[in-house]
């Protein structure tokens, strides 16, 4: 009995709430910036704010009166213009060349001047094929209907020092949707290397009928350095699920592949947010390691140059 009176006290000492006071070091507001310089496409740059970790949390962060100067090959190239429709964004209409070098600088009132590092664009990616098999033996999520995506790299892809982004996506007759790729278990995906990661990739905000509200759906993207790839004759295989309704009647009519040429910056910055811990076992956490490239502010630049390949 005594021994029970004496673990129920411990345990109620033990589980009493109490008030922390953490001295957690802050260096004062900064700029954080992202954005991708994407090949033959418009440069879009998102830019918000970091804030005292102790005290409340702001509820907006966005700096809507930044002025951003984008350089091209060590010049100024243009100024980005914030539009007002989306809060912290700038955009500009000029198209990112392959093979150029950018970089970013932003100013606000009150806060430092930041600037990223100097990014060059990939080239294209030269001659990768992909095939579509549909309707194979499923692997995962076995009362799903699934096709299997090969893809085959050109032995000039092996020769550079190069990191690629892979993203599957599914057309509908309604509706596109991330396919959510499964690795194949006799492929290198499936397999756990250094030299390749999974990404998350926002996708445009859009209303959802069954919801009745505007969802910000994510897509899951497989990176890899050139290190990983196989032989030519080899594919990088991944399972799609194929069929959207609730008894998977409704096929997808094609799978788009979305394969690019990636800067490593990015490549390691997906490959140090893959390994994060997370889940209700790491409540409380040390600050963890986080991936940036920009100067007296924090944030990520990366370039990518893409090619769309349509498997009907």
């Amino acid at each position: 009995m005594k021994r029970f009176l004496f673990l129920t006290l411990i345990l109620f000492v033990g589980c009493r709430e109490q008030d922390l006071n953490m001295n957690v070091p802050y260096s004062g507001d900064k700029l954080v910036l992202w954005g991708k310089l994407q090949a033959n496409a418009t440069f879009k740059l998102q830019v918000t704010k970091t804030f005292n970790p102790v005290g409340d949390i702001p509820k907006d962060v966005t700096v809507n009166n930044a002025t951003v100067v984008l350089y091209k090959n060590g010049k100024t190239y243009l100024t980005l213009s914030h539009t007002g429709k989306e809060p912290g964004f700038y955009t500009s209409d000029s198209l990112i060349q392959a093979g150029a070098s950018y970089f970013v600088q932003v100013s606000a009132p009150s806060l430092p001047t930041a600037e990223s590092a100097v990014v060059t664009v990939p080239v294209e990616l030269s001659g990768m094929t992909a095939i579509r098999t549909k309707n194979v033996v499923p692997q995962i999520n076995h009362q799903t209907p699934q096709d299997l995506i090969s893809l085959y790299f050109t032995k000039e892809d092996a020769l550079l020092d190069k990191y690629f982004s892979i993203k599957l996506t599914n057309y509908y007759e309604n509706d596109t949707l991330s396919s959510y790729p499964y690795a194949s278990a006799d492929n290198i995906p499936a397999n756990e290397e250094d030299c390749h990661t999974w990404g998350i990739e926002v996708e445009k905000p859009k209303y959802n009928d069954n919801l009745k509200a505007i969802v910000y759906p994510q897509s899951r993207v497989f990176l890899m350095s050139n290190q990983c790839l196989p032989a030519p004759a080899v594919p990088v295989k991944f399972y799609v699920e194929n069929g959207t309704d609730l008894n998977a009647t409704i096929r997808a009519l094609k799978v788009i592949v979305r394969v690019g040429v990636v800067s490593r910056d990015f490549f390691e910055y997906a490959k140090i947010e893959n390994k994060q811990p997370e889940g209700v076992d790491h409540l409380v956490l040390p600050p963890q390691k986080a991936l940036t490239n920009v100067k007296n502010g924090y944030g990520l630049i990366f370039a990518s140059n893409e090619k769309t390949i349509e498997l009907p």
